[in-house]
């Protein structure tokens, strides 16, 4: 292996940690925004809709753009959109202003998730074996060092106006870091050509597949520790584990993954990580206790772990004459399921209560089952 592509390797993981921790330093204050800015329930909900409408906006332009500018190039214009949002938030003077400056983390974030996904297919191609869900694992350890952060920064009382610029600076000064010293050079595959082109027939399945993912992921996220307060009865400390227990599996899971692929090819795998996270949300649903919901939620991170960054690996062999475009595509079918979440189990909670309502999100992590023979094309890619 050359030391070039090891240096890429390191570059693309300190990304994804920029990456996740910048966007857990926006979500782990959300109320010490709120309570600065004086905002609102509804100025707040209007925000957050700027948020997902941004990360949107960014989702269905980042394909164009990185035919034209290329992967690394990308990263470092959504680094430095990302880390100038944290700052705006917290400085935001009025209510649109607030809107604004969460459209532009929205635009950042997702215009970084796709690049940096992107050169880190780049890189694994290079490897010639799975290295993809290592990359995810550090997102993951990013968000649980900035939400560690953000609770040092509570407890210390010190304000987003302070904290969030300084956040900002120190993340944009390592993913530019990253991206200038370590990253692949030379042009991407497919960089300069036809700036848009329908996805092919192939990525809808693995589309489908980061959906599922997404929606499973989403439901934890939103609705975890709304969950084991309102239907078991958890402290709100014990309630705040849920999340935080689905996030070390998923880290630890995402380390070993790209091994495990290597040997068992991505359909087994998937397969079997399926059921587990089924089996997860089952044992969450079926044992309403507090334990027994943070110990499922804890299993439904060793399933989910590796069936979004696993869909992307094989989107980027799939269309391998434009690998960012082909992550661009299956990424904005994963983030519609992110968004479609909260409003599906929202909506089911108000007409069946929320116990019955976060089954919807095991029903559709069930269906990942039936699209998982997707990513038998070019497998023999995968275990090379």
């Amino acid at each position: 292996m050359t030391g070039e592509l090891k240096r890429a390797r390191v570059g693309v993981s300190v990304v994804f940690a920029v990456c996740g921790a910048a966007f857990a330093t926006w979500l782990a204050r959300v109320p010490a925004v709120q309570g600065q800015l004086g905002l609102s329930t509804g100025e707040l909900a209007t925000g957050l809709f700027g948020l997902a409408a941004g990360s949107v906006l960014a989702l269905l332009g980042a394909g164009a753009l990185l035919a034209r500018i290329g992967s690394r190039a990308a990263v470092v214009l959504g680094a430095v959109v990302l880390c100038a949002g944290l700052p705006l938030v917290a400085f935001a003077w009025a209510a649109p202003v607030f809107v604004a400056a969460l459209v532009v983390l929205g635009v950042g974030n997702s215009l970084l998730d796709v690049a940096m996904n992107a050169h880190a297919a780049r890189v694994e191609d290079g490897y010639g074996r799975p290295i993809f869900a290592g990359f995810h694992a550090f997102w993951n350890i990013g968000g649980l060092a900035g939400s560690g952060v953000d609770a040092l920064m509570e407890a210390a009382h010190v304000p987003v106006s302070v904290h969030f610029p300084v956040a900002g600076a120190i993340l944009l000064a390592l993913a530019l870091w990253a991206a200038r010293t370590r990253f692949l050079d030379g042009a991407d595959r497919g960089q300069g050509d036809a700036a848009f082109a329908w996805p092919s027939r192939a990525l809808v399945p693995l589309g489908a597949i980061a959906f599922c993912g997404f929606v499973a992921e989403g439901a934890v996220n939103s609705w975890s520790a709304v969950y084991l307060a309102d239907v078991t009865g958890a402290t709100p400390a014990l309630a705040s584990l849920g999340y935080f227990a689905f996030s070390v599996t998923m880290i630890a899971v995402r380390l070993v993954a790209d091994r495990v692929v290597a040997r068992t090819g991505a359909v087994r795998f998937v397969r079997v990580a399926t059921i587990v996270a089924v089996l997860g949300f089952t044992v969450v649903l079926a044992v309403p206790w507090p334990v027994a919901g943070v110990f499922g939620f804890a299993v439904a991170g060793l399933g989910v772990a590796g069936i979004v960054p696993i869909a992307w690996s094989v989107a980027s062999r799939k269309q391998a004459d434009a690998p960012g475009r082909a992550v661009a595509a299956v990424a904005a079918c994963g983030y519609l399921g992110f968004l479609v979440e909260p409003v599906l189990v929202g909506a089911l909670a108000t007409r069946v209560g929320l116990h019955w309502a976060l089954s919807s999100a095991a029903v559709v992590t069930f269906g990942i089952l039936f699209l998982a023979p997707s990513l038998r094309v070019r497998e023999a890619a995968l275990t090379r």
